[in-house]
């Protein structure tokens, strides 16, 4: 598990029933169980500049992939799976901090959570139409 220091890459370890020790901070951190522990973690959302930096992250692989947008009906699967999960939150995702309709359309794109991939075009068995 990562750390809870937003400042922190570490990892935690269990080192006696419910305190936990992070590798890089040295930080202790005491919980009432790892359940409990589990689910702070899940709570937390990226900073602002986390979310900065990864809409930065974002737009510049959008541009390098000449800024190639999906076509609708993927656009509109995504959005489902998207709005049926619980890191959305007020049309953004909590796990990344991306606006949702964004990533959505964006072809170079992936959930962060891998409920979705990336988008590639392919030709397809008839040559042209893009289905399988």
């Amino acid at each position: 598990m990562k750390c809870v220091k937003e400042t922190c890459n570490g990892k935690l370890t269990l080192i006696q029933d419910t305190v936990w020790l992070c590798d890089e901070c040295k930080g202790m951190y005491k919980k009432e169980s790892i359940e409990e522990f589990k689910k702070f973690q899940a709570e937390r959302k990226p900073s602002l500049v986390k979310k900065a930096a990864n809409f930065t992250k974002a737009a510049v692989k959008h541009a390098a992939n000449g800024f190639k947008n999906v076509p609708e009906t993927v656009y509109n699967s995504r959005m489902e799976i998207c709005n049926s999960c619980e890191k959305l939150d007020n049309g953004n995702c909590s796990e990344c901090g991306c606006v949702v309709k964004l990533k959505t359309a964006w072809a170079s794109e992936k959930c962060p959570i891998d409920k979705w991939s990336e988008y590639k075009a392919t030709r397809g068995k008839c040559g042209g139409c893009g289905r399988k």
